[in-house]
């Protein structure tokens, strides 16, 4: 719905770097019958919102507005961070079908980038290398990596442990209504065997430096003809983890459904903020409706309810999200470029295996997944139309793909709970 609202919005809008074109797409009513709001926010924060009332634009006509910087009291030029200016259009009284303040079209500009975030607790980093582990430790953390599972196989933090399994490179979605009207698992298959089969190299690449340590696990991946990926672990002193799985595509494998990193944390890990698009879920085409902001949910909300159990719960555009137990605690994964993120009481199999909801396990995990990217859904038919060539995830053999992600821990103070978007 939050898709088929944004589609059929009475008002759309173009952006400029000094303007914003209005069009009314009514057929009787000028704009003057909504209250127009403009609003401005700094790497996810709200800072400024003021009303427009000389915003009119009669029927089916267009008019162009300087961006409304002055009547918001902002300088755009001395603001920092990534900066978004929304303009949003919402109704003056109650009708039969909503209340006054429904926002019933909205438009954004995003520009500037976002600031990184730092933590003051660099230590001394320790080293230990045994011969099935490697662990390392500093002020407030410990891990250990283990070469027998392939990975991180614990990540504690204040003694409190973060992770309950090793990240897995993932490949693979639960399909979606679409996907099985089309064959997707028939012609995607192999991707699935990648991501549950994969075997791995039981000796890492170690490289340990002063003030930090790398990690570099090498997996073969369940492919015909055979291909392989890298998880590569950077751990700082201050106790961020800077992961990338890195593939470079063979000949003669198909489209990918996903690519990127698997998690699971413990089933209380179940609060989550992120910053991007949302509220509801978005995918690379299906994010018209969403806008950009700090939003929050639970993993039982991100579960859409479907008739029958598939991929759902992504958002497309996220800058950071947190992963977090109701105290604070948890885990903040963040990227340089924005990712596809989900958090969800399953993994993409369990989903796929039950055709009802009453046939899903119980929820004992949060399954956080982060991407570079997850293909589309479609949606010109549900009967065998393919997702638009645009919205794949082609590989071309020979041409590496990349994706990052930063972890860190969060204390009680530091996943506190951040404001939602305001509503109009």
């Amino acid at each position: 719905m939050q898709e088929v609202k944004g589609c059929y919005a009475p008002v759309t809008f173009s952006f400029t770097d000094a303007a914003v074109r209005v069009h009314n797409r009514n057929l009787f009513a000028p704009t003057s019958a909504y209250r127009c709001m403009a609003s401005i926010q700094c790497d996810g924060r709200r800072i400024r919102q003021c009303e427009l009332p000389d915003w009119n634009v009669e029927p089916l006509g267009a008019k162009e507005f300087a961006l409304p910087f002055e009547a918001l009291g902002v300088d755009p030029d001395a603001l920092q961070g990534e900066c978004c200016l929304e303009i949003a259009f919402c109704l003056k009284e109650d009708t039969s079908w909503a209340k006054a303040g429904h926002e019933v079209a909205f438009g954004q500009k995003v520009w500037g980038k976002m600031q990184e975030s730092h933590t003051q607790r660099p230590g001394p980093l320790t080293v230990i290398q045994g011969n099935l582990n490697v662990g390392v430790s500093g002020r407030d953390f410990s891990l250990l990596f283990s070469k027998l599972h392939g990975g991180l196989l614990s990540y504690r933090w204040q003694g409190q442990e973060m992770l309950s399994a090793v990240p897995k490179p993932n490949f693979w979605r639960a399909p979606t209504d679409n996907d099985v009207g089309n064959r997707m698992g028939a012609r995607y298959g192999q991707w699935k065997l990648a991501s549950l089969y994969s075997c791995f190299e039981e000796t890492p690449a170690v490289r340990v430096e002063k003030d930090r340590v790398e990690l570099t696990f090498l997996y073969h991946l369940a492919t015909q003809p055979a291909s392989d990926c890298t998880v590569r672990y950077i751990v700082s002193a201050e106790g961020k983890i800077r992961m990338t799985l890195s593939y470079t595509p063979v000949q003669g494998l198909t489209e990918m459904p996903e690519f990127g990193l698997s998690f699971q944390m413990d089933a209380d890990f179940d609060q989550c903020t992120w910053y991007g698009m949302g509220p509801e879920e978005t995918y690379c085409d299906r994010c018209t409706g969403a806008k950009l902001g700090v939003f929050a949910s639970t993993t039982q909300e991100a579960l859409s309810r479907y008739l029958r159990p598939q991929e759902c719960g992504n958002r497309t555009g996220v800058r950071w999200a947190k992963v977090m137990r109701k105290d604070g605690t948890g885990l903040l994964f963040e990227t340089r470029k924005p990712m596809d993120f989900s958090a969800l009481p399953y993994t993409p199999h369990e989903l796929e295996n039950a055709r009802h909801s009453f046939e899903l396990p119980r929820a004992g995990k949060t399954v956080v997944r982060t991407a570079l990217r997850q293909m589309g859904v479609g949606g010109d038919n549900t009967w065998g139309a393919f997702t638009h060539d645009p919205y794949l995830i082609h590989c071309q053999p020979g041409e590496r793909m990349e994706f990052e992600v930063i972890v860190s821990a969060l204390s009680h103070e530091e996943g506190g709970s951040q404001d939602e978007n305001h509503r109009c």
